[in-house]
């Protein structure tokens, strides 16, 4: 049973995680979830031994059975979902264990019980390409929030954090940025390979223009293998139009 001084200092924890963190940080207790799992498997190994021994499971058995395996399942569950949320950083992760040592450190402690894995439940910004984070970070905040995103977080948007979507505004820019870059990806080429012509000066270009445009797909755009294949191939297949386009002008 928790004391009434223990009771007041969650609540000064909480109210002062609502007030300054707009994710809640917590342990994951990689130790007691191990633990538990395993007392599980145990409990299992040695139930799964006697039925095959006597060839029989009795009503008790197999109700022990159901809810052991139940409970089992649910633990795997919840493991797996604390693991796969985003960890803090070794900076963040400190300073999180200080401060429950400063709310709830008590002298009856033994070792460091704070002593764990830091993690917090974020938003899955997977679809999110590479380039449109970097519109959301650099562009100032009143361009890069959406009207609902704005209400919702109203104080990080006060203290110019990036936003967490990508609103349509941010999203007309990119498509302009993007098709705008891809008639410079065409031109460009063209523009330096029928300015004095040659072979060698065609072929240079096609292939630095080709090399230069996977980097840009691969590391700006989020795509498959397959469709990053087919884009620069076909983008290399129209550079060869104008190889031979340069070609035949520096031959005549």
């Amino acid at each position: 049973m928790f004391s009434g001084e223990d009771i007041e200092n969650f609540v000064k924890y909480v109210n002062r995680s609502l007030d300054e963190e707009e994710d809640f940080h917590f342990l994951r207790f990689e130790f007691l979830q191990r633990l538990n799992l395993t007392q599980f498997q145990a409990r299992l190994v040695r139930l799964k031994s006697r039925i095959q021994k006597e060839g029989k499971a009795s009503r008790r058995e197999l109700k022990m059975l159901q809810s052991t395996m139940s409970a089992y399942a649910t633990a795997i569950r919840d493991y797996r979902c604390l693991r796969l949320q985003k960890s803090l950083g070794i900076s963040e992760t400190k300073r999180r264990k200080l401060l429950l040592q400063r709310f709830f450190q008590s002298e009856s402690d033994f070792n460091d019980p704070f002593q764990s894995h830091y993690a917090f439940f974020k938003d899955d910004n997977k679809k999110i390409d590479p380039l449109r984070r970097a519109f959301m970070t650099s562009l100032p905040a009143r361009l890069a929030y959406s009207d609902e995103e704005r209400r919702q977080r109203s104080r990080e948007y006060a203290e110019g954090k990036y936003p967490l979507r990508v609103s349509q505004f941010m999203d007309r820019l990119l498509r302009f940025t993007v098709a705008l870059a891809g008639g410079v990806f065409l031109i460009m080429p063209m523009i330096i390979t029928m300015l004095n012509p040659s072979q060698m000066k065609s072929l240079v270009t096609a292939s630095v223009a080709v090399v230069f445009f996977a980097v840009v797909l691969s590391f700006a755009v989020r795509a498959s293998n397959a469709e990053t294949l087919i884009w620069t191939a076909t983008y290399a297949a129209v550079l060869v139009v104008f190889v031979g386009t340069s070609a035949g002008a520096s031959s005549n």
